[in-house]
């Protein structure tokens, strides 16, 4: 059986994905029989090379709140 994961490697999320099928492999019968291929996935293909804001910043101006939101 084959098993096609596409991830964003800088992603949190992508990481915690990639340790469920491993888990979830480990204690498979036939786990041995599995091929697991991984395909690259840019999340934000357009995110600066270099940062200009900090995480909390980038993450309240995407999805709103963040400090700003938090400041009264």
């Amino acid at each position: 059986m084959r098993i096609d994961i596409w991830s964003d490697v800088v992603c949190p999320w992508c990481f915690i994905g990639k340790r469920r099928p491993e888990k979830a492999l480990s204690t498979f019968e036939h786990a041995d029989d599995v091929e697991i291929v991984w395909h690259s996935f840019q999340l934000d293909p357009g995110a600066p090379t270099t940062p200009v804001e900090t995480v909390a910043e980038a993450l309240g101006r995407k999805y709103g709140g963040g400090r700003p939101a938090g400041r009264r």
